[in-house]
C-alpha cells in the first residue's frame, strides 16, 4: 500500500479518533462492547468483525467510496455532499450533524496540511457551505482518487486501517497477546478484502445516486 494514501487514515486513527466522522466509528463501538461486557474474549471480537463491522466498513463504507470515485470523476460535488450525507445517517439529531460538521472542518483543513499539493477545492466547498459533514471514507475516497490510486487499493487500506485500529485498540482490553492480534489483524484484513472483491460488483449504490435531496443538504 502506498504510505501517501493511507497518510491521512493513520494519523487520525492514532491521534484523532473523534475525526472519524460517518461509518469508521468501529472503535467507539467497539470499546462501548467491551465496556458492557458484549465482548471479552477473541472469539467475540471474531464475532465483532464478522457483523456489525463487515457491514459497515465494506459494504457502507466501501460502498461509499467507490461512488465518491464516479462522482469525483464527474466532479459531481452535489453526488459527493449526498454520499457523505449518507454515510452518517438520516437518524442523527441536529446537535450531532453540527458536530459532524465541525469535526468534518478539521478532517478537511488536516488532509490540506498532510497532502498540500493535492487539489482539494470539492471538499473545501463542502465543508464551507455546510453541504455535509466530510466524513473520513469521503475525504480518504477522494484523495485517493486525486492520487491515481486505484478504488480497489483505496478501499483495501481503509478496510487495513479499521481493522489494524479495532484489534490493537482492543487487545490490551480483552489480555489478546501481541502475537496473535497481529495474526488476527492478517487474518480479518484479508477477509474483508475477499468480501469487497466478491461483493463490490452487486452492492446496491442506489440510495446514493438518487436524485432527492437530503434533509441535511443546505
Amino acid at each position: 500500500m502506498n504510505d501517501k494514501s493511507t497518510k491521512l487514515l493513520d494519523y487520525v486513527q492514532m491521534l484523532e479518533h473523534d475525526l472519524s466522522v460517518g461509518g469508521f466509528n468501529c472503535l467507539f463501538d467497539l470499546r462501548n462492547r467491551i465496556s458492557d461486557g458484549r465482548i471479552q474474549t477473541q472469539r467475540e471480537l471474531e464475532g465483532f468483525f464478522l457483523h456489525p463491522m463487515m457491514n459497515r466498513i465494506v459494504r457502507q463504507d466501501g460502498t461509499a467510496i467507490q461512488a465518491v470515485y464516479e462522482a469525483a470523476e464527474q466532479s459531481d460535488i452535489s453526488l459527493i455532499a449526498r454520499i457523505d450525507n449518507n454515510l452518517l445517517g438520516r437518524n442523527v439529531s441536529a446537535r450531532e450533524y453540527d458536530i459532524a460538521k465541525k469535526q468534518g472542518k478539521r478532517l478537511v483543513k488536516l488532509a490540506q496540511v498532510l497532502y498540500p499539493w493535492l487539489n482539494l477545492a470539492i471538499l473545501e466547498e463542502i465543508t464551507l457551505k455546510n453541504l455535509s459533514p466530510a466524513s473520513l471514507a469521503t475525504v480518504h475516497a477522494y484523495i485517493n482518487y486525486q492520487l491515481s490510486i486505484s478504488c480497489d487499493q483505496a478501499v483495501y487500506g481503509y478496510i487495513q486501517s479499521a481493522v489494524c485500529t479495532c484489534v490493537y485498540g482492543s487487545a490490551l482490553s480483552i489480555s489478546l497477546p501481541r502475537q496473535d492480534a497481529k495474526m488476527l489483524a492478517s487474518k480479518w484484513t484479508a477477509e474483508m478484502e475477499k468480501a469487497w472483491l466478491l461483493e463490490k460488483d452487486i452492492l446496491a449504490k442506489e440510495h446514493y445516486e438518487s436524485k432527492a435531496t437530503s434533509p441535511h443538504i443546505a
